[in-house]
């Protein structure tokens, strides 16, 4: 039970820490969509800005003047960056922007009031890369991740996030937008201290994670494939990344495949509560039950061995005295000795009568050779004297009683059975001289046959004796045999004797199931057609036809088999 519950414990654990890992992949895969989704909207929301830019007529118009040295084209300057910081303070946008700029390659450059300002070799490098760009059939928005300064960390550098959107009004027009850092961090606010997700670019570097890194080096071990395994901080993760090709940045989540980590830890501490447990109340449990069967244990094992040395196999009260599983095993162990001195007594008697049975089957064994020994010598006393009828007869009665000797449930052909029939025809003709006559119509192709032993033999008897013979004038016996459609044989045993009235024929039907002693080798007609239903199936068997002082047909129905020995 203990290992039992060791082994349950152990399995449950490894099933359940499987489980919550699977689910963890499943809720982390959750989180990667949503921080997608929300980083895709400043995607969308970039775009939008630049949708209103381009459809501005006052933007579009300013930036076909090619310099500012006009007062028109000052004052439709400043109209175009009223516009820009309208758009920019309406977008999710606006907390995060460092520059936002519309321009066209041949003429000014707008700003917005909120962006650091750009000074003249800026707007040219600008213009450069816009033109390089355009020349390279620029037709959607680039995004780009760039260092630049960072004035408020002493001249050290910082990534961004920069946009390059071209304007529909015309082909030389683009607005640049330029996203700080700080961009990606909202996002993945609500998941610092509880998930580990961190934000690399497409040049592998870095930017944004929810968790602090205690070895510098991991820094550069993160940016790993998705599906990967990566160790750090002695567990095991498993990598599940998320692209935004738009904005050539990947985000990656680690769930923690360590079997025994986080919540699988609480479940082993719970099993391992509950396997202490189970212990000591099992071995409680085994204490109490042991000390209340050892007695009776005791007494029923001190029984079975006096049984087993001293053959003593008398009834004990002490082994049946406990209403429980014991007293019951008692119980069986007398009934059992009980039982066994019975069968002793038994075998003790079937000694005797094997014995008797044995003297019984050796003179069994000598009467039979004795008739037949017997037989044969009349038989050939008959041959010495020319007592022709004697020697025939007595051939015929040695040639039944050998066949009934040798039982009736072997398979001859139908030559040989009416070879039989003869021999029992020629002793009847003997005892009712000039009373019947017997005639065979069986074809001469059908006499290889398969049929039962003793079939035609009671069906003939049974045509002498309640047919011919109550007639009182002689008669006829006609054996023949046909093949029907379906290959089966049917055998036709017919007589012109007393026959049968409807209500005699009914009652033969009827008592087909009652077995007639009185023939030769104690097989009736009602056995015969028992016989045939048991070898050949219930479709088979007799079938009776007759007219009061006309006839009565028999007929046998039995697939037509070709015998083995002919």
């Amino acid at each position: 039970m203990v290992l039992f519950t060791l082994a349950s414990s152990i399995l449950i654990s490894v099933l359940l820490g499987k489980r919550l890992s699977d689910r963890a992949l499943q809720l982390n895969e959750q989180y990667l969509a949503t921080i997608v989704n929300q980083l895709q909207d400043y995607v969308d929301a970039a775009g939008n800005l630049a949708a209103f830019c381009s459809s501005d007529p006052e933007i579009s118009h300013a930036l076909y003047y090619p310099d500012l040295n006009s007062l028109s084209a000052r004052r439709m300057a400043l109209k175009a960056q009223d516009a820009l910081n309208g758009y920019l303070s309406a977008s999710t946008l606006s907390l995060y922007t460092s520059r936002l700029v519309v321009f066209s390659l041949d003429g000014i450059a707008i700003t917005s009031t909120a962006s650091l300002g750009h000074n003249a070799a800026e707007i040219a490098l600008l213009k450069e890369y816009a033109r390089i760009q355009s020349e390279n059939g620029m037709r959607a928005p680039v995004y780009g991740w760039h260092s630049v300064p960072d004035l408020s960390a002493d001249a050290s550098e910082k990534t961004v996030l920069t946009c390059l959107y071209p304007l529909s009004f015309s082909s030389t027009s683009f607005l640049y937008l330029e996203l700080q850092p700080a961009l990606l961090s909202l996002p993945l606010s609500p998941y610092r201290g509880l998930q580990k997700i961190y934000l690399f670019n497409d040049q592998g570097k870095l930017l944004e994670t929810t968790f602090s890194l205690s070895d510098p080096d991991d820094a550069k071990r993160l940016p790993v494939p998705d599906g990967s395994t990566l160790r750090m901080d002695g567990h095991s993760y498993r990598v599940s990344e998320r692209q935004i090709d738009s904005l050539k940045l990947s985000v990656c989540i680690l769930t923690d495949t360590t079997l025994y980590a986080g919540d699988n830890r609480y479940i082993l501490y719970l099993l391992a509560s509950i396997l202490l447990t189970a212990i000591a109340a099992e071995l409680i449990v085994t204490r109490l039950i042991t000390s209340r069967l050892t007695r009776p244990i005791q007494v029923l094992t001190s029984h079975i061995r006096k049984i087993t040395e001293t053959n003593d196999f008398s009834y004990s009260p002490d082994i049946v005295s406990t209403p429980d599983e014991i007293g019951t095993i008692g119980q069986a162990v007398n009934h059992m000795a009980l039982h066994i001195q019975e069968l002793l007594t038994q075998m003790e008697q079937m000694y005797e009568q094997r014995k008797n049975i044995e003297i019984s089957l050796l003179q069994s064994r000598i009467n039979p050779h004795f008739l037949y020994n017997t037989l044969d010598s009349i038989r050939w006393m008959a041959v010495i004297q020319k007592s022709r009828n004697i020697e025939q007869i007595t051939r015929a009665l040695e040639n039944l009683l050998r066949n009934v000797a040798k039982g009736t449930d072997d398979k001859i052909s139908l030559r040989q059975e009416l070879a039989l029939v003869e021999d029992y025809v020629h002793i009847q003709k003997v005892r009712y001289v000039e009373v019947f006559d017997y005639l065979c119509q069986v074809p001469e192709e059908l006499l290889s046959c398969s049929i039962v032993k003793f079939t035609l033999q009671p069906i003939v008897e049974n045509a002498i004796f309640h047919g011919v013979e109550p007639k009182g004038e002689f008669g006829e016996i006609r054996i023949s045999a046909r093949s029907g459609s379906d290959g089966d044989l049917f055998l036709t045993v017919e007589d012109n004797g007393v026959g049968m009235t409807p209500e005699e024929l009914q009652k033969l039907k009827d008592n087909l199931q009652n077995p007639n002693k009185n023939s030769l080798n104690g097989m009736g007609v009602a056995n015969v057609d028992a016989r045939l239903k048991l070898i050949y199936g219930p479709s088979y068997g007799l079938l009776y036809e007759s007219a009061p002082g006309e006839y009565t047909r028999v007929t046998i129905h039995i697939p037509r088999e070709e015998a083995e020995h002919v």
